[in-house]
C-alpha cells in the first residue's frame, strides 16, 4: 500500500494511546494513596468489604474498557482503509470484508445504494456503532456506580461512628473500657466513611469516568471519519446525478467485459479439448485398422456363425414336424401306429 496509508494507519493508535496515558496516570494516583494516606493497609482490614466491592468494580471497569478500545483502534485501522480506497475508487472501490463495524457500515451502504435505497448516514453509522456506544454507557454506568456505592460507605460509616458514640456515652460513668472501645468503634466509622467517599468519587468520579470518555471520544470521531469521508469521495455514487449513471455503467461494461473474456478462454479451451479429442479418436481407428489377412479370418468365422445358425433352425423344424406327424395320426384314429412311432423314437438302451 502507499506511504501515506501507512502514516493514517499509524494514527488510528491514537485512542489506544490517550488510554495507556490516562492508566498511568491513575497509576500514579494509587502511589500516591498508597503512600501518603495508607489506603491499602485500610482496604485489607475493612471489615465492611465496602471498599473491597467499590476496587473490585474499578478493575472490572478498567478490563472493560481495554477491551473496548482496544476494538475501538482495530476500527481506526479499517477506517483508514476504507477512507482510503474511497478516495481511489469510489463506493464500489471498498473493499468491505470481515465482522468490523466499519467494513459493516461501507457494506451496507454498497447494499443499499445497490438496491436503489434511501441513504441516511447518520443513522446507519448510529446504529452499526451502537455496540460500542453501548460498551462506552456501560463504563460510565460502573463508575456512577461506584460514586453511589461510596456515599452508601459513607452513610454506613456515619451510623457505626453514631452507634460507637451512643455506646460511650452510656458508659461514661461505669466503665471506663467500654467507652474506650466506643471511641474506637466510633473513629472506625468516621474511616469508613471517608475512605469509601475517597475511593468512590476518585475510582468512580475521576479515572473511570475519564476512561468511559476516551471511548465516547473515540466512537463520535470514528464516526465523523467515515461520514466525511463517505461524504467527500463517495459522494458521486450517493447521490443521484449524470455522471453516477455514466459510472455505474462503466462498472457493467467492466463487467460485461469480464465475463466476455472468461467465455472466451473457455470455448478456446473447449476448442482444444475437442481437437485433442479428435486426434485420439483417429489414432484409435489406425491402431485397430484390419488387415487383408484379418479380413479373410473374419468372413470365415461369419460363414460358420451362418451355417451353425440355419443348422439349428433345420434341428427345430424336424422336432416341429415330428409333433405334427403324430398329432395328425392320432386325430385319424391310428394310436397304435402313433405308439408304435413312438417306440420306434425312443432311444435304445
Amino acid at each position: 500500500m502507499a506511504r501515506n496509508q501507512k502514516a493514517l494507519d499509524q494514527r488510528g493508535l491514537k485512542t489506544l494511546a490517550l488510554w495507556l496515558l490516562w492508566a498511568a496516570v491513575c497509576m500514579s494516583v494509587f502511589v500516591q494513596l498508597f503512600h501518603q494516606a495508607d489506603i491499602w493497609d485500610y482496604i485489607v482490614y475493612d471489615t465492611s468489604r465496602v471498599t473491597w466491592v467499590i476496587l473490585g468494580t474499578f478493575c472490572f471497569g478498567v478490563s472493560v474498557s481495554f477491551v473496548h478500545v482496544a476494538g475501538l483502534t482495530w476500527e481506526w485501522f479499517c477506517a483508514y482503509r476504507l477512507q482510503y480506497q474511497l478516495e481511489k475508487n469510489g463506493l464500489y472501490g471498498a473493499v468491505a470484508r470481515g465482522r468490523q463495524v466499519s467494513n459493516r457500515f461501507i457494506a451496507a451502504l454498497q447494499h443499499i445504494h445497490k438496491n436503489g435505497g434511501q441513504v441516511d448516514l447518520a443513522a446507519l453509522s448510529t446504529v452499526e456503532f451502537s455496540g460500542y456506544i453501548r460498551g462506552a454507557r456501560f463504563v460510565s454506568l460502573l463508575g456512577s456506580m461506584m460514586i453511589t456505592m461510596g456515599l452508601i460507605g459513607t452513610v454506613l460509616g456515619l451510623t457505626i461512628t453514631l452507634t460507637g458514640l451512643n455506646g460511650a456515652l452510656e458508659n461514661v460513668a461505669s466503665d471506663g473500657m467500654s467507652v474506650l472501645i466506643g471511641l474506637r468503634e466510633a473513629m472506625s466509622g468516621m474511616g469508613l466513611a471517608f475512605y469509601t467517599t475517597l475511593l468512590g468519587s476518585i475510582m468512580g468520579g475521576i479515572l473511570l469516568r475519564m476512561f468511559a470518555y476516551i471511548g465516547d471520544n473515540s466512537i463520535e470521531a470514528l464516526q465523523d471519519l467515515l461520514n466525511r469521508s463517505c461524504m467527500v469521495y463517495a459522494a458521486v455514487d450517493l447521490t443521484p446525478s449524470v455522471q453516477r449513471d455514466f459510472r455505474q455503467l462503466d462498472r457493467v461494461v467492466e463487467g460485461m467485459e469480464t465475463r466476455l473474456s472468461a467465455l472466451t478462454q473457455s470455448l478456446q479451451q473447449s476448442k482444444a479439448a475437442m481437437t485433442d479429442f479428435t486426434e485420439e479418436m483417429q489414432s484409435l481407428k489406425d491402431a485397430t485398422r484390419l488387415k487383408s489377412s484379418d479380413d479373410e479370418i473374419f468372413k470365415a468365422i461369419a460363414v460358420h456363425r451362418h451355417y451353425a445358425k440355419v443348422l439349428r433352425y433345420e434341428l427345430t423344424l424336424q422336432k416341429k414336424l415330428a409333433s405334427f406327424k403324430q398329432r395328425l395320426l392320432a386325430s385319424m384314429g391310428f394310436q397304435a401306429a402313433v405308439e408304435k412311432s413312438s417306440a420306434e423314437n425312443k432311444p435304445k438302451d
